[in-house]
């Protein structure tokens, strides 16, 4: 089947469908993309390969930091959720880890928590 015939077919699609199909073939070129060309794939190190970690630790939190500044969810929850769903393309990020930059927001006098309530600084 050739492109012509696909645009085509796809003028007669209503536009719902159309956005559907545009979203199933970016989705489909990345994924090919990365299979034919895995070395350009960008991955974090690992923590026991990374010699910096003080300085990696210094990036995301100042990365977590512009981002929140913006938005400033109100309650713990909300934070949680906010700092999941910054990461969720670079990889899911575990409550664990979600709860160690909580921890660095505070140290860094970035947030404080009253309870569930958070404070901005």
């Amino acid at each position: 089947m050739s492109y012509q015939v696909l645009a085509l077919a796809c003028e007669q699609l209503p536009y719902r469908d159309k956005l559907r199909l545009a979203q199933l073939l970016i989705q489909l070129a990345r994924k090919e993309e990365e299979e034919l060309h895995p070395e350009k794939r960008v991955q974090e190190p690992k923590k026991s390969e990374n010699t910096n970690s003080k300085e990696q630790n210094n990036d995301t939190l100042a990365y977590v930091v512009e981002r929140l500044l913006k938005s400033k969810p109100q309650k713990k929850a909300a934070l949680l959720n906010f700092i999941k769903a910054m990461y969720q393309f670079k990889g899911a990020l575990s409550d664990a880890d979600a709860e160690k930059i909580i921890n660095e927001l505070q140290k860094g006098k970035v947030i404080k928590i009253d309870g569930l309530k958070i404070t901005y600084l």
